[in-house]
């Protein structure tokens, strides 16, 4: 029989280094694909990322009149920032995408987020002095800012206008012709404020220095166009001003240590750039070119990428216009783009595009690499639920996207923000409220309050104006309302809609409280409800009590 001989020793010695050097090419295979931003992870490409709209009823009542301009995660939440109704500009935090609270600091006034790794800068205004002067917010944790640091050289004119947080620093961008209206209210066109962008770069958790300053002279009355992405490569700004005489002045500016600043080179200089995002996976530049006279409300939008690797910004290819017969499928010089995102697998571009029926509607583009990009279905997503998107964010698994107004109806005179769940796969279930259940909490208004327990008994309580002491009861005391009024709530064949009637009142005189009348609660959009008694309206009761201005008395 023959039998197999040992291998010598040196065979032995070939084998194992042969084994070794296959271990060692599968180590520095998977470190190379990581270092040159081809992470490979858990997460899904951005294409296969599936969006469930959520009712409006679902929404929180801060997101009536919000108009959002940066959506953004952490670490471990959302971020999500937009203009208010009062004009000034709201931000608001959620760990699911579902329940939000307000994120701001105690003091100041915001203005742009930044987010890297597990910092989150805020750029903004504060008070020193008797007048508001820039300055930016940092935390790892937005229930808990720290307090503001003042920008060195900063005065009350610096208008903030952009802010980026990369490996290399931060960058914060103003221009000291502020503030910037575009009605002219307000503001002295006048005097003089000055006609520079100012640059305040500071190293990773290091201090901000002396402002770099630019020159791009801007009338007070248009807002520069600004840009600023802050990758592993340094520093890139961009700009464009609009003087007194409407001459646009375009500048992009770069650094790769945030203290030498030059012009440069770049194929998008004579482009206004209106968004720009980086990651692990590179960085992306969104340009646009200027409408045309007679189509004043598209512009054909161009994505810029480059890696670490090269630093060097490269055309995207262009924009996917969709498959027939899906919703917004139209030229390119018909779509356009708000803001770029990245997210888990890599980057997510929002905007809008041209429907023949609707007019605009909303509109979402994915690529995992910032040059090929691939247009999401619209009408199997509801993105035709809108006129506009504007910001998305990935976290562990879970997706938000953002959009505003009502397809169709752009004239609308309180659009408020729509609110998209996403996940890789399937889209996420969005649990249609029904049934007494789904009412069961206190609802308000100025000087009401109507409570619900998970059985449908509710109790009303209202503001007497009669002061206890000093009238007979029912009166008013400091901690409780003096009218009284009880009973119990069903459900009829509509889900947003309970109907009972008053069993108890504390104030018989009182018609609109009379024992027997008909109670109607209906559900309405933004965490509120309307009231009626005996079919006359009631009032308008909310969730969220007199932050929200719907909240009104019943009509008299």
């Amino acid at each position: 029989m023959k039998t197999m001989s040992s291998p010598s020793p040196s065979a032995r010695r070939d084998r194992w280094w042969f084994a070794g050097l296959s271990v060692l090419l599968m180590a520095c295979t998977t470190m190379c694909q990581h270092a040159s931003g081809d992470r490979s992870d858990d997460s899904p490409p951005p294409s296969a990322v599936q969006w469930s709209l959520v009712p409006r009823d679902q929404l929180p009542s801060l997101f009536l009149d919000f108009r959002p301009r940066q959506v953004l995660a952490t670490k471990d939440e959302f971020m999500v920032s937009g203009m208010s109704e009062g004009g000034g500009v709201s931000l608001y935090g959620s760990k699911d995408g579902t329940s939000w609270y307000h994120a701001q600091p105690e003091e100041g006034i915001p203005a742009y987020l930044a987010v890297h790794e597990d910092r989150l800068t805020l750029a903004g205004t504060t008070s020193n002095g008797g007048s508001l002067v820039p300055a930016v917010w940092r935390t790892e944790d937005a229930r808990h800012w720290k307090r503001p640091e003042l920008l060195p050289g900063g005065v009350a004119s610096d208008q903030i206008l952009a802010v980026s947080d990369g490996p290399e620093g931060t960058v914060v961008v103003a221009h000291d012709g502020g503030p910037f209206s575009e009605s002219g209210a307000g503001t002295d066109t006048s005097a003089y404020r000055g006609e520079s962008l100012r640059l305040w770069t500071a190293p990773a958790d290091g201090a901000f220095g002396q402002p770099h300053e630019v020159p791009c002279p801007a009338s007070p009355v248009f807002e520069p166009d600004v840009s600023a992405v802050a990758d592993a490569a340094g520093f890139v700004v961009t700009a464009a001003c609009v003087n007194e005489t409407r001459f646009t002045k375009r500048l992009v500016v770069s650094s790769r240590d945030g203290v030498h600043w030059g012009g440069g080179s770049v194929p998008f200089a004579h482009q206004t750039s209106v968004a720009g995002a980086s990651g692990d996976r590179g960085s992306v530049l969104v340009t646009r070119s200027e409408s045309a006279s007679d189509s004043p409300d598209t512009f054909r939008s161009t994505l810029w990428s480059r890696t670490a690797d090269d630093g060097v910004w490269t055309r995207g290819r262009p924009l996917d216009v969709g498959r027939l017969p899906d919703s917004g499928v139209a030229p390119r010089d018909q779509q356009s783009l708000n803001a770029v995102s990245v997210v888990p697998g890599g980057f997510v571009a929002v905007g809008r595009s041209k429907d023949l029926r609707l007019g605009p509607v909303g509109a979402l583009w994915s690529s995992t690499d910032g040059r090929r990009w691939t247009k999401q279905p619209t009408k199997r997503n509801h993105f035709d639920a809108v006129f506009d998107l504007y910001g998305a964010a990935g976290l562990h698994g879970r997706y938000i996207l953002l959009g505003q107004g009502e397809a169709g109806q752009q004239t609308d005179t309180r659009p408020g923000a729509r609110l998209w769940l996403g996940r890789g796969g399937t889209p996420p279930a969005v649990r249609q409220r029904s049934g007494i259940a789904s009412f069961a909490r206190t609802w308000t208004w100025g000087s009401g309050s109507l409570a619900i327990d998970a059985k449908g008994r509710f109790t009303y309580r209202w503001r007497l104006f009669r002061v206890c002491g000093e009238d007979p009861a029912p009166c008013d005391t400091s901690s409780e309302w003096g009218g009284r009024a009880t009973g119990t709530l069903g459900t009829t064949g509509d889900p947003d809609t309970l109907r009972g009637r008053i069993d108890t009142t504390n104030t018989p005189g009182e018609r609109r409280y009379r024992a027997g009348g008909v109670i109607e609660v209906k559900r309405k959009p933004y965490s509120a409800v309307s009231v009626s008694v005996d079919g006359k309206d009631h009032g308008f009761f909310c969730a969220a009590g007199p932050e929200d201005s719907r909240c009104i008395a019943p009509d008299e």
